[in-house]
């Protein structure tokens, strides 16, 4: 018997029922690739656990709780699952995110991590500004979203494209990933509005993470398949509509 991703991520994160649960404790008595493959997601969980806590546990100042809670009005997650039958997509989006949703969790740490970095000011070398109360890209994030192809990407770029896709919303929508962040930015006018942000990283564990918990919200978010390398480069021509 085999489990996806999805349904794996959930079990480590305690999300699953009851069902399923016996149904993978029990495969896994048999077959020891699928021990081997919860022990790994485990053991992920618990050093992204050991490494944030600490920091996580430092109170936000106001100013950035305050442009927090006024992003997250507008978020695109939440007119999401407003559409769609409440018990069905509160289930659904557990299992989607799993072992992703410390990313989530940790909206906060990341920008906190970017704010004591960079501050934000919108100098040049800050990815994000603050725009009528919402989260915007700034300097090098800006230049990636609005120029990078994830098809032909500079080895020297700060921030790697992933997924281009337009969202349900209607709005075109780019996945990145960085040292310091990773999120989800999408068109708004002439500025990508930022609607998910999660911690980057050095160690290739939680930047494999983070890119894994990014993909999961995009899923979430996407009318259709993400563009291929011809589509996104229409998209770029097109000027991002």
């Amino acid at each position: 018997m085999s489990f996806d991703e999805a349904t794996i991520m959930a079990y480590v994160d305690g999300e699953c029922d009851e069902v399923t649960v016996n149904r993978i404790e029990k495969a896994m008595e048999t077959d020891p690739a699928l021990a081997r493959r919860i022990e790994q997601a485990q053991s992920l969980r618990n050093k992204l656990s050991a490494h944030y806590a600490p920091v996580a546990e430092e109170a936000v100042p106001d100013r950035l709780a305050a442009m927090l809670n006024a992003s997250a009005a507008s978020n695109i997650d939440s007119s999401f699952t407003a559409r769609k039958a409440e018990q069905e997509e509160s289930k659904q989006r557990r299992r989607s995110m799993g072992i992703a949703q410390w990313g989530a969790m940790a909206a906060t740490l990341a920008l906190g991590v970017v704010v004591g970095q960079y501050g934000m000011g919108g100098g040049s070398d800050a990815p994000f500004a603050q725009q009528d109360g919402a989260l915007v890209a700034s300097g090098p994030l800006e230049d990636a979203l609005e120029t990078q192809l994830a098809s032909a990407q500079p080895d020297d770029s700060d921030y790697r494209i992933g997924l281009t896709f337009r969202a349900k919303t209607g709005s075109i929508c780019r996945s990145f990933t960085g040292e310091a962040v990773s999120g989800i930015g999408c068109r708004d006018g002439q500025q990508w509005k930022m609607v998910s942000t999660l911690p980057g990283g050095n160690e290739s564990d939680y930047r494999q993470a983070s890119s894994s918990a990014v993909n999961a919200i995009a899923a979430e978010m996407m009318a259709d398949a993400p563009a291929d390398a011809e589509a996104e480069r229409k998209l770029l021509e097109s000027g991002w509509e």
